[in-house]
């Protein structure tokens, strides 16, 4: 769960350099993927299945039953990641492209709203 920002948080956000953004969001990354990986092998159990961190992914939402279209855009989003980290996002889908700019738009607007709170705070002061 993503812990309760603070205005002191957002504006460390708002001031933050790149690097240190680019490591906030890894660290995020992580952090989801550690949560996942938790509500994974919580589902495998209760459905009575031993889970194995070193089987695929694929084959284990397989065995629990999710459905192809799910599993076939996971694999999408995971080779998106790759193609991220290998620093070739030119060989993104479009539809992938898409989903990454409406997500940097909904930031970037959130943010901007935080900096007009935080402004319109220091004015009244």
């Amino acid at each position: 769960m993503p812990k309760k920002q603070t205005p002191e948080s957002i504006e460390a956000e708002l001031n933050a350099s790149d690097m240190e953004r680019l490591l906030a969001e890894l660290t995020e990354a992580i952090r989801e993927v550690e949560e996942f990986e938790a509500a994974l092998e919580e589902r495998e159990r209760a459905a009575g299945i031993e889970p194995e961190r070193d089987k695929s992914l694929v084959d284990r939402l397989a065995a629990l039953g999710v459905p192809k279209e799910a599993i076939d855009e996971t694999i999408e989003l995971m080779g998106a990641f790759e193609l991220i980290m290998k620093d070739r996002p030119e060989e993104l889908s479009e539809r992938i492209r898409r989903k990454l700019a409406e997500t940097a738009d909904a930031r970037i607007s959130a943010l901007d709203q935080l900096q007009d709170i935080l402004d319109g705070r220091r004015g009244k002061h």
